[in-house]
């Protein structure tokens, strides 16, 4: 996950702790939702506008290797 754009371990940490472990468990999944489920997991508001715009960069990323992925033999 770390190969995205904006996005460092400490995101990366926040996401195993709402259940994403994995680059694929992003796909089809909403930036905004998993801002909020980071938050309610935090117990305090944490993400902001830039840590949203990180999450969708890297859902981004796994639903084009995803589609990478379908198209090889």
């Amino acid at each position: 996950m770390l190969r995205a754009h904006s996005i460092g371990p400490k995101t990366v940490s926040y996401l195993e702790e709402i259940g994403i472990e994995r680059l694929s468990d992003l796909c089809g999944q909403d930036a905004a939702s998993l801002a909020m489920r980071i938050d309610i997991a935090l117990g305090r508001k944490h993400m902001n506008r830039m840590g949203v715009a990180a999450i969708a960069n890297l859902i981004a990323l796994a639903e084009k290797e995803e589609g990478a992925r379908g198209r090889l033999p």
